[in-house]
């Protein structure tokens, strides 16, 4: 009888815990999703926020998983050895650090759709501007979408459409809907 009675309260006990552990992940979760949410607008309100998810892969501490959710969303294509200098960028210029990446799949594939030399995944006048390297290419990116974007207060992918790629708005707003799914993407990687 001893026997049974400790082993439902140790089964009460692991599914208490269990139980438990799982609202402290969801509530983890959630908050991350806020963040990724409201994170370009308080960037637009000049509000300090802290663009930080921390993690832990294989018994090492990670102190940002970004350029990991960006590495594992870029997977296959020419600018995944780039997902770490996407998360610099953006955050030297207080971009959400989805933004790059998300535009370079939904104009140039992750950069497999445009000629090797010109590393133009972005689309940028129609695909003609060249650059001499991913990483500058990345980080005029991230400056022009500060400059001409972030600074007039556009934001979300939606009101960067509205500029970056008018003809969209005629269309339904494909090009926004495109850059929110790979947004959604990386959330849930």
């Amino acid at each position: 009888m001893l026997k049974k009675l400790a082993l439902i309260f140790s089964w009460f006990t692991l599914t208490g815990l269990s139980v438990a552990l799982l609202f402290v992940l969801i509530y983890q979760k959630n908050q991350i999703n806020y963040l990724t949410r409201v994170g370009p607008a308080l960037v637009a309100q000049s509000i300090p926020i802290d663009n930080s998810v921390n993690g832990q892969v294989l018994g090492v501490s990670i102190n940002d998983m970004r350029p990991y959710l960006v590495s594992n969303f870029l997977k296959g294509t020419k600018l995944e050895p780039y997902s770490n200098y996407m998360v610099e960028i953006s955050d030297n210029y207080g971009l959400d650090y989805r933004l790059i990446p998300a535009i370079a799949m939904k104009e140039g594939g992750g950069g497999n759709a445009v000629p090797e030399s010109a590393h133009n995944s972005w689309g940028f006048e129609n695909g003609s501007t060249r650059w001499e390297s991913w990483e500058e290419a990345i980080n005029a990116v991230g400056k022009t979408l500060k400059t001409r974007y972030v600074d007039r207060g556009l934001v979300t992918p939606e009101q960067i459409m509205a500029v970056y790629a008018p003809p969209q708005l005629l269309t339904g707003g494909k090009w926004a809907k495109d850059v929110n799914h790979f947004f959604s993407k990386m959330e849930s990687l």
